[in-house]
């Protein structure tokens, strides 16, 4: 700042610095007041593959790391339906039917991989995660792209034939490649785990690209890669009743599944939606729960809680959030009332408030 005298008083005059400060400082403050300086919008990348699509949001790519993981993920996806697919061509659907006339069949090892996975968490759940009702799945008819479902359902008949036949997942037998099962009526579908294993293997693919804050959607799931300087990424909360239930912040490497009714289900002859998420104990549709949202470090664990969880109802999600070791579980039942845990309570911002049924479950520290 340069001073200048004019009749014995000093007057302050700008120099051209200064008037660059205070250009400079009057553009930062239009920035902030239209929200332009705020950081950058993530890049959002879409993968679509067997009609569905998989949204890769990231804040720190090059160019190049970003196309070479899109087409590394639209592999693992692709070659995931090739093997695994329950209804449509694929090696699963092979080793289904010849389990279902009696015969052994050959198994890869990515479906050896998904049998090992499911049989810790098939216990854990107390079988409500169960891999081998496929027959059951078909009964209902959920093996369809085409919702909601308006055809007849089952009889009580046909639901108490497939109950008395039910098949045991701990009788699966595996000698080195080949898979057997006494019962015809064993037949396998990994679909409630397919997306927490895809989404393991789409951070390993993160993680070789050196892509390290990013969010991943599948569907109505979410995981986020990053860790704790990373900003959080704000995910709505589905309402079963309508609109957005909440808001939660997720940072680090975190998942974020969820289960319900919202879009898979058929129309019961009372006009009220059976979801597509079957309680094997009973044979039918989950009965009580409208939704489960399941945060967790591991992407496996968070999925097949969920659909667990679900399928277990009210009644039982106290002893099994508990028995899974679930830190931040939530349920909204049918009737708009509300099961959580200590820590989900505090992830969550409600916009409404459901009727709490309970007090919320202390079941650990971390949602990790």
């Amino acid at each position: 700042m340069l001073r200048l005298y004019v009749n014995g008083l000093t007057h302050p005059v700008a120099t051209t610095s200064d008037m660059r400060a205070v250009k400079i400082f009057f553009l930062i403050v239009a920035c902030c007041l239209t929200g332009s300086c705020s950081d950058t919008e993530p890049d959002v990348k879409k993968i679509s593959v067997d009609g569905s699509d998989t949204l890769l949001k990231i804040r720190d790519d090059s160019p190049q790391s970003a196309a070479q993981a899109i087409e590394a993920i639209k592999q693992v996806l692709q070659d995931q339906h090739r093997y695994s697919h329950a209804w449509k061509a694929s090696e699963l659907g092979s080793i289904n039917a010849s389990l279902a006339s009696g015969r052994g069949a050959s198994i890869s090892n990515d479906n050896l991989a998904l049998l090992a996975t499911s049989k810790p968490l098939y216990i854990a759940s107390d079988g409500y995660y169960d891999p081998d009702i496929g027959s059951l799945v078909r009964m209902w008819g959920f093996y369809t792209d085409k919702f909601p479902i308006n055809e007849k359902p089952p009889s009580a008949e046909t639901i108490s034939s497939w109950l008395a036949n039910k098949p045991d997942f701990l009788d699966i037998k595996v000698n080195g490649n080949i898979i057997t099962a006494k019962n015809p009526y064993t037949q396998l579908d990994f679909s409630t785990l397919l997306e927490g294993v895809a989404a393991n293997e789409i951070k390993r693919i993160l993680a070789k690209q050196q892509i390290h804050d990013a969010m991943v959607i599948m569907g109505s799931d979410q995981i986020t890669i990053g860790d704790e300087n990373t900003r959080p990424w704000t995910v709505k909360l589905k309402d079963p009743f309508g609109g957005d239930l909440g808001q939660i912040d997720m940072q680090g490497n975190e998942a974020l599944f969820s289960s319900g009714n919202f879009n898979k289900f058929r129309v019961a002859p009372t006009g009220s939606r059976w979801g597509h998420v079957l309680n094997p104990r009973t044979g039918k549709p989950a009965q009580g729960s409208a939704a489960v949202v399941v945060l967790h470090g591991d992407p496996v664990v968070a999925d097949v809680a969920s659909t667990a969880l679900m399928a277990a109802g009210p009644g039982d999600f106290r002893r099994l959030v508990i028995r899974m070791k679930l830190a931040c579980a939530m349920m909204v039942t049918e009737e708009n009332e509300l099961l959580i845990t200590t820590q989900m309570k505090k992830r969550i911002s409600f916009f409404r408030d459901p009727v709490p049924l309970g007090k919320p479950i202390a079941n650990g520290d971390s949602c990790q």
